[in-house]
């Protein structure tokens, strides 16, 4: 394949996430890489900034009976680092997801699994398509920013300018070591921190880091900005899905002002309450995640009880 892909470094972190590589071809110098695991119906699982797939691994490994795909956006995880002629906006991005998905031939609904800036993509393209999704799990993400937010510094640090945010992030990989540091309760082993490590060891494999930060439109003013709010308004579409939130209640950057503003449009979902967990809940609470992804996806009821450190509301 003669295309930009990393040169990923072999490690403990290939334990963890021991799945063949997939890949779909855009255009002559692009591709998006995926795992692809497992027969049944479709669980489409979709990554933010900065991790990748391998965020994903514990469901990828355990959501037995489905067939569980997990994409690394553009210029993230395996997937290709595109030229300067890509823009790492959100349109961009959910037009990918899209490709990829028709790529996949899918022949039912896909039951969605998003988190961090994967929502506005995963959803962007679910509230154009609405027939093509069965049920959805929302996790630590936003569609619209809720009043009174400000960015915590930690984020802020890499908005300040164009030149800080790509020295920061691209230069320096502050970014990745910040979420490894900030973005869990639990400290991380060292295979799952290689993990997060793996596909940024170099400058050149990091540019879509800062690229996704400055995509983000805090201002009515941003490129993005119409974009997001086209997503905002054609989640609506999606109202009769069956609705899991699992969130993180310590995240440090989707504050519980995401989660109310959902849960104020979305009445009748399911919230798993995780009060232990962070920024990346999957690392924190995985077992808890996994039961009640399964019970959305076989259209059961969820018991508080089994889910260790969790709490099940509905608002």
């Amino acid at each position: 394949m003669s295309l930009r892909l990393p040169a990923v470094p072999p490690g403990p972190w290939r334990e963890e996430y021991p799945f063949e590589p997939n890949y779909i071809e855009l255009g002559s110098s692009r591709a998006l890489h995926y795992a692809d695991v497992g027969q049944g119906p479709p669980v489409v699982m979709l990554h933010g900034n900065p991790t990748w797939s391998f965020m994903y691994r514990e469901l990828i490994k355990n959501l037995t009976g489905y067939r569980r795909l997990a994409l690394d956006q553009m210029g993230m995880g395996l997937s290709s680092r595109p030229g300067p002629d890509y823009g790492y906006t959100l349109a961009e991005r959910i037009a990918d997801f899209g490709l990829w998905i028709d790529s996949l031939s899918l022949t039912e609904p896909i039951h969605l699994i998003v988190h961090d800036w994967g929502g506005p993509v995963g959803l962007g393209w679910a509230g154009a398509n609405p027939d093509r999704v069965a049920t959805l799990t929302i996790m630590n993400t936003g569609l619209k920013i809720p009043k009174g937010y400000n960015l915590p510094w930690k984020l802020a640090l890499f908005k300040r300018s164009l030149f800080l945010g790509r020295f920061f992030a691209t230069d320096l990989n502050l970014f990745v070591h910040g979420v490894i540091r900030y973005g869990t309760q639990r400290p991380m082993s060292p295979a799952v921190r290689d993990g997060y490590l793996a596909p940024y060891r170099k400058a050149a494999h990091r540019r879509a880091l800062s690229g996704f930060v400055f995509d983000i439109p805090l201002r009515n003013t941003h490129p993005s900005h119409a974009k997001l709010a086209e997503v905002y308004e054609n989640f609506s579409r999606l109202s009769n899905k069956p609705t899991l939130y699992a969130w993180g209640l310590k995240d440090f950057v989707f504050s519980n002002g995401f989660l109310d503003d959902f849960t104020r449009d979305r009445p009748l979902a399911d919230v798993l309450a995780l009060p232990l967990a962070g920024h990346c809940l999957l690392e924190d609470e995985p077992e808890a995640i996994l039961r009640s992804v399964s019970g959305l996806l076989e259209g059961g009821r969820f018991f508080p009880s089994l889910l260790a450190g969790a709490q099940l509301e509905r608002p």
